[in-house]
Order: C-alpha cells, then structure tokens, then sequence
C-alpha cells in the first residue's frame, strides 16, 4: 500500500512541476472587469463608414432637377440655342433601384425621376431641409432629406390597376335536381 501511495504522491508532484512551466504570467494578465463585460453594443449603431457631407452638386434646385442632371446638347443644339437637355430626354436611363435612407438628394432623383412638387428650407440646427414629393411614377410618395441626405420616405397612394375590358355576364345555368348525398368515413 505505501508503493501505490508513494507512486501517487510522485505522478502528482510530476503533474505539479510540468504543469508550473505553463503557467501564465500573472503580471500580464487581466481579470475583466464591469465596464467591458456590460458596454453598450448594437448592431443599429454600427456604421459600416462615416458618410461626408454632400457636395453642392448633388442637391436639387427649386425645380427638384440636380446640377448634374443635365447634359449638353449636341453641338448643333447648341448653336441653334435650344441648350440643355434633361437625362431622360437626351435617352440616358435612370438607375434602376429603389431609392435608400442616407443617399443623396440627386441619387434619389436619379432613381424616382422629377419630383411634382419640391419644398426647400432650413430646421432648427439651421441644416438644408428637403421634401420632395412624387405624385405619379413607379414609386409614389413623399421623400425628407436633412443636409443633403435622406432622413425619411413615405409610401404614397398607389396607381389604380390598368381597367380591363369587362366581358357581359353569362346568365347563371340552370341546375336539375339532384338528390343529396352523404358519406361516412
């Protein structure tokens, strides 16, 4: 019995002494304390990359049409003075996307087309308020813009569906008797 005890004791002082080799540093090591293990995290407040301020060119006139929106006309054109011509009349398309939060005011433009109605002004921090709001086209609705970018859309009124041709209504067919029927399972 004092072999096996004495054999006990030796693997166990072994175990000790290797294990004392791997042993961290004490020094450099640090307990986590309440400020870490409890910060405020969210996905909603993490920006991917800090958007810039918008540059003049990229917001829209009193018209709703952006500075970049226009395209010089050919060279004929412009010697018989009929001058500028709007992207969607000189056969450029508009992207083909739906319009985002955050994007700018010519990128929403770009994407909706002209808007009916365009309401320029400023809010309390003094910063650029835009409403621009589409009465028809295929995406109807009111779009709010702060400094350039845009803050806020609402979803307008539908279009109607195209009519169709309404064909005369049959006259319902006669039914002939029949005698009723039941069926258990």
């Amino acid at each position: 019995m004092s072999v096996r005890f004495a054999a006990k004791i030796s693997l166990l002082s072994g175990g000790l002494a290797l294990g004392a080799c791997a042993m961290p540093d004490m020094d450099s090591f640090r307990a986590p304390d309440l400020a870490t293990l409890f910060t405020p995290r969210s996905v909603t407040s993490f920006r991917e990359k800090q958007l810039g301020p918008v540059a003049p060119e990229d917001m829209v006139d009193a018209s709703g049409r952006c500075a970049g929106a226009l395209v010089p006309a050919a060279g004929s054109a412009q010697a018989s003075g009929q001058g500028n011509v709007s992207l969607q009349d000189a056969g450029v398309p508009m992207i083909p996307a739906a319009p985002a939060l955050e994007m700018s005011e010519c990128d929403v433009v770009k994407r909706a087309g002209f808007a009916e109605k365009v309401e320029i002004g400023t809010n309390d921090r003094v910063e650029r308020t835009v409403t621009l709001t589409y009465i028809n086209g295929q995406r109807p609705g009111v779009y709010y813009f702060t400094a350039g970018r845009l803050t806020s859309m609402e979803r307008g009124a539908e279009p109607p569906p195209p009519k169709t041709a309404k064909k005369p209504a049959k006259p319902p067919a006669k039914r002939t008797a029949q005698p009723s029927r039941t069926s258990v399972q």
